[in-house]
């Protein structure tokens, strides 16, 4: 089997198996969570010269998740360039919060990842055809303790976009809730797309941090 925590559990790997508490804890935070499989095991990124910087600024917020996820402290990771490592940075945060806190979660709630257009669509879809897997994950955009939305700005962008996106944000803002986005944008295109209302909220609660270069196996 392939374990979670392969790249840094310290257990015999001749005791592996299904049953091992660590691993049928991790398990169920990732299917909650909903994270692309690709993203779910360990991910080794090396950044190019120019965002030395940058990885280092990610790499701080990842070391100190549990303390940002308490301060409800958010990220902007943008980039022009696809394949950059946004996502992949995004989901290897959320994977190290898992990590730290496996063996002190309630597990429902911790952290959910979404591809924002693709969720825009399903909920569009939820008004005509009612789904309940559908319902737990919007319960859980409210609550969970951290929220990736992965491409921001990439969807059409329309009146009811920013109202959604607006009571999404709103919600996790005032709640307290860590949320760490992607985008193509940059801050100032991401106010000219969305609006004021969503960006100043994005902004003003999240370190901003830009990717420049494609990403490389080895960090």
């Amino acid at each position: 089997m392939k374990c979670f925590a392969e790249s840094y559990c310290k257990k015999d790997r001749s005791e592996c198996s299904e049953l091992c508490g660590g691993y049928r804890v991790l398990r169920a935070l990732y299917t909650l969570s909903r994270i692309p499989v690709r993203y779910q095991y360990n991910i080794a990124l090396k950044p190019e010269p120019a965002d030395v910087k940058a990885f280092e600024a990610l790499n701080d917020f990842k070391e100190n998740i549990v303390r940002n996820v308490e301060e409800g402290n958010g990220l902007y990771i943008w980039g022009k360039s696809t394949g950059s490592g946004k996502t992949s940075w995004a989901c290897k945060i959320m994977s190290y919060y898992f990590r730290k806190i496996a063996f002190n979660s309630g597990l429902e709630n911790e952290g959910l990842y979404i591809f924002l257009p693709t969720f825009l669509e399903d909920l569009r879809n939820s008004y005509d055809n009612p789904d309940p897997d559908f319902e737990q994950v919007l319960e859980m955009l409210k609550k969970c303790k951290l929220l990736i939305i992965d491409d921001i700005g990439a969807e059409r962008v329309t009146e009811w976009v920013r109202e959604r996106l607006v009571s999404i944000i709103n919600t996790r803002v005032g709640a307290g809730l860590s949320t760490i986005y992607t985008s193509n944008l940059s801050p100032e295109e991401l106010k000219e797309g969305l609006g004021d209302r969503i960006s100043s909220r994005v902004l003003g609660s999240s370190g901003v941090v830009e990717i420049t270069g494609a990403d490389r196996r080895g960090w």
